[in-house]
């Protein structure tokens, strides 16, 4: 079943047709892949407001082609300054769900710093669609209907009634109108960040907290900035890999990397049970690595030199957790090339609808712990699952990939990358070949593997295409780019 494939002179990949569609209007209005990006970005906010949103985050590598450099953007938010373990309600730690599992959103401030440093239109424009469809409704899909009835008991009458039809899931096709999105989307239009984070959404947010007895100041929303950073970068068989660094665990994937580089992959077939247990190895050490070493830098440091060395381990014992998000690849006729994603981490995030602004606030709170780098600390952020991938060779990057899956990140990248480099698929070829994931206890395996049932692990075998997180792409090639869409996901990739 071969993966969404469109070629041409700018492309956009992303999980839902209305948002390729969006980034394909900004490349007609003379607008560059950063305008595309920022104007797909809003989009899927309105679209999939299970997966992203204004209350979540957002992380992007770049490569501007004027420079020739690649830069990171971590837009992931902290934990408001009256938040700490320490009385209260964070005695037994931070909830999976609720007000409490909250952090400051960093979405908005990401998408508009990343504009303001690359696009070339208006920022205005970049929401005009998203604007659009949040006042006059867009068709629901299967994927955000399914979403709804997962959660639909935990969800506020607020909510119930945006998003439900006499209190009922509606069926496909239905359409959606957020009017009160619309609204705050206006503000952000008319004034940028600020019109979020010092605006009516943020009184809104205050308020909504306030109301659970939990404090998030003025100063929590209005001073919070996006962090511009170097990214994360080893060889790996003469490709540079390029990950999101730390509060992202994009720093396990190159661990694993690094580990696989011992081994003869290309001796094994892609589709081998020698394949997987030779991966799972390397994803118990580098999880394991990834539990005692990383959290936010500006609280513990890091080292990337020392944390590739990590020594064996036991294999991480908890399982690890799936969550949602959306992925986007974008790249223009100037060369520029984008890796982002966006999220609110679970379905629904927190669950916790903010009213007056019409979105849900994320729980990525809930990946604190309570001891170690990533303990609860006021104005921390919390250790992120959320990373992207690009991969370069000759100092030019030829490939944006990445997937959504929480804390299968890693693993996907891993599999992603290998997948090209050692086994020389080309990005369709690469998202489309069958999965396996482990989650810390046993290992999830598409069909299309081989010697499977001699194993020495615990398997659950799954249908192809499984749920293994749906993934996104573009590659570069000499004479034209090539947006993919994972045949797992709803989307589709355009351009033109």
């Amino acid at each position: 079943m071969p993966a969404k494939i469109f070629m041409g002179g700018e492309v956009a990949a992303t999980e839902h047709p209305l948002a390729s569609q969006a980034a394909v209007e900004s490349f007609r209005a003379g607008g560059n892949a950063f305008d595309a990006a920022a104007s797909a970005s809003f989009v899927l906010s309105v679209v999939q407001p299970h997966l992203s949103g204004l209350g979540g985050d957002f992380f992007g590598l770049f490569f501007d082609a004027a420079t020739g450099r690649v830069s990171c953007l971590n837009a992931s938010g902290w934990a408001p300054s009256s938040f700490a373990l320490q009385g209260g309600k964070f005695d037994r730690g931070v909830p999976a769900f609720g007000h409490a599992s909250v952090v400051v959103p960093g979405y908005v401030a990401g998408v508009y710093e990343m504009h303001k440093r690359f696009g070339r239109l208006g920022f205005s424009d970049s929401l005009s669609r998203a604007i659009e469809l949040a006042d006059g409704g867009f068709p629901a899909g299967p994927g955000l209907l399914g979403s709804l009835a997962r959660v639909e008991s935990s969800l506020s009458p607020a909510a119930r009634s945006t998003f439900l039809r006499s209190d009922r899931i509606p069926p496909v096709g239905s359409l959606l109108k957020q009017s009160r999105l619309a609204s705050t989307m206006r503000d952000i239009s008319e004034s940028g960040a600020a019109g979020f984070y010092r605006g009516a959404a943020g009184e809104a947010i205050r308020a909504e907290m306030a109301a659970a007895g939990l404090e998030v100041s003025e100063e929590d929303l209005s001073t919070y900035a996006p962090e511009w950073c170097e990214p994360l970068v080893i060889d790996y068989r003469g490709t540079a890999v390029f990950e999101v660094p730390p509060n992202s665990m994009g720093a396990t994937t190159l661990l694993m990397l690094r580990l696989l580089e011992s081994q003869d992959l290309a001796s094994l077939k892609p589709n081998s049970a020698e394949r997987i247990k030779v991966m799972v190895e390397a994803a118990k050490v580098a999880y394991a690595a990834r539990d005692r070493e990383l959290g936010d830098p500006r609280f513990s440091g890091f080292d990337l030199d020392r944390f590739l060395r990590s020594a064996p381990a036991d294999g991480v014992q908890r399982r690890i957790d799936k969550a949602d998000t959306t992925y986007f690849a974008v790249a223009d006729r100037d060369g520029n090339l984008l890796s982002c994603i966006q999220s609110i981490f679970h379905n629904f995030g927190s669950r916790v609808y903010v009213e007056k602004g019409g979105f849900f606030l994320n729980n990525r709170g809930s990946g604190f712990g309570t001891e170690g780098p990533n303990r609860l600390e006021p104005r921390k952020r919390p250790l992120h699952t959320l990373s992207a991938l690009m991969l370069a060779r000759s100092g030019r990057p030829f490939a944006a990939m990445g997937a959504s899956g929480g804390e299968y990140r890693p693993q996907q990248h891993a599999l992603l990358t290998t997948n090209v480099i050692d086994y020389g698929m080309r990005v369709d070829e690469a998202i489309d070949f069958p999965r396996f994931l482990w989650d810390g206890q046993k290992v999830d395996v598409e069909e299309g593997y081989r010697g499977v049932s001699e194993l020495q692990l615990p398997t659950g075998p799954l249908r192809y295409p499984g749920p293994t997180g749906v993934a996104q792409g573009v590659e570069v090639m000499p004479e034209a780019l090539k947006g993919v869409c994972d045949i797992r996901g709803e989307g589709l990739p355009a351009g033109r």
